[in-house]
């Protein structure tokens, strides 16, 4: 089974779980917002594409990250999945939004644009986002185009960058 169709099945699954709670008339839909949040006040990290791609699976000593919506998950405790050399290891390293919410592993997909998709292409990004990324993985941050384009949720926090506490 190709990496693609296995990634297909595993979404579609995912969907099916949650279909009894999605409303079908997507029109007018908007992604839902970030909620940025501390672990009991520690720092909260921010990381740089570059910064991310540390985290792709290629040095066993470093965990998994993911990042989705400009938030960074640890995905490592699902390493058969995500590790080097498995299915879905291309979407590690990066923030892979525009390819989870359209269930590709396309590389002209694995970015963060989201401009362009359909109304419900953001509402499947947005159950994915929250029942299995929020629902399973760890924070482990957040992109900087996320504190970038919404500092206001940055505000009460304190934040950590390679350079430091900010």
């Amino acid at each position: 089974m190709s990496a693609q169709h296995f990634f297909s099945l595993f979404v579609v699954c995912i969907l099916m779980s949650f279909s009894q709670f999605v409303h079908h008339a997507d029109a007018g839909y908007t992604l839902k917002e970030v909620e940025v949040v501390s672990n009991n006040g520690e720092p909260v990290r921010v990381f740089t594409a570059e910064e991310l791609k540390e985290y792709d699976g290629s040095n066993s000593d470093k965990p998994l990250y993911m990042g989705i919506k400009g938030v960074v998950f640890d995905v490592s405790k699902g390493e058969r999945f995500y590790g080097k050399d498995a299915p879905y290891n291309v979407l590690v390293g990066i923030d892979s939004t525009r390819a989870v919410a359209k269930m590709s592993l396309e590389k002209e997909d694995l970015n963060h644009d989201i401009s362009g998709l359909s109304e419900s292409t953001l509402k499947s990004l947005d159950d994915v986002f929250e029942g299995t990324y929020v629902a399973k993985y760890p924070i482990a941050g957040y992109m900087d185009y996320l504190l970038e384009q919404s500092p206001e949720k940055f505000e009460k926090l304190k934040v950590w960058d390679t350079r430091g506490t900010v």
